[in-house]
């Protein structure tokens, strides 16, 4: 009887440690990448309405509550709220851009549905268009209530020194 009982205690907990199932990886599969990169570049086209008009709400539906950005020549800032403020501040108080962007999406790589790396190039346009600063980002978006947010970006300038 007690063989009986090993060999299903052995037999159950065998069954209990298969291989997960391939579903997994299927749904991966499912992923539309076209559908996520169009998504992402309409986040983007969004983050530079809300530079160019200086909106607050708008802005801040770029990133999630925890995000954490790092900028060229400052420190990171930690969180949305610090992020915000940074982004109120540069708006009320620096004249010296004219936060005309432009945002072009180069990759955007992903394995599954709730998460997305994208990298792409920034423009700074003066306001008849023409280009007056570049340079380079990659963000990290994940899924936060059922939508895509930034939860890490970095970015720099290719201004020449």
């Amino acid at each position: 009887m007690k063989k009986l009982l090993l060999f299903c205690l052995v037999g159950g907990l065998f069954m209990a440690c298969q291989a997960p199932k391939p579903e997994t990886a299927s749904e991966a599969k499912k992923l539309d990448k076209k559908a996520l990169r169009e998504y992402i570049i309409a986040m983007e086209d969004t983050l530079a309405m809300a530079y160019r008009e200086k909106d607050i709400d708008l802005f801040s539906k770029f990133y999630s509550k925890n995000a954490v950005t790092y900028g060229e020549g400052r420190d990171q800032l930690f969180g949305k709220r610090d992020i915000l403020n940074h982004f109120r501040h540069s708006i009320v108080e620096d004249s010296t851009h004219s936060f005309n962007f432009k945002y072009t999406t180069i990759d955007v790589f992903a394995t599954g549905k709730d998460m997305a790396v994208e990298s792409g190039r920034w423009a700074e346009m003066d306001s008849s268009g023409a280009e007056i600063e570049h340079g380079f980002y990659m963000v990290v978006f994940q899924e936060v209530d059922g939508r895509l947010v930034s939860v890490r970006d970095m970015w720099n300038s290719a201004k020449s020194e």
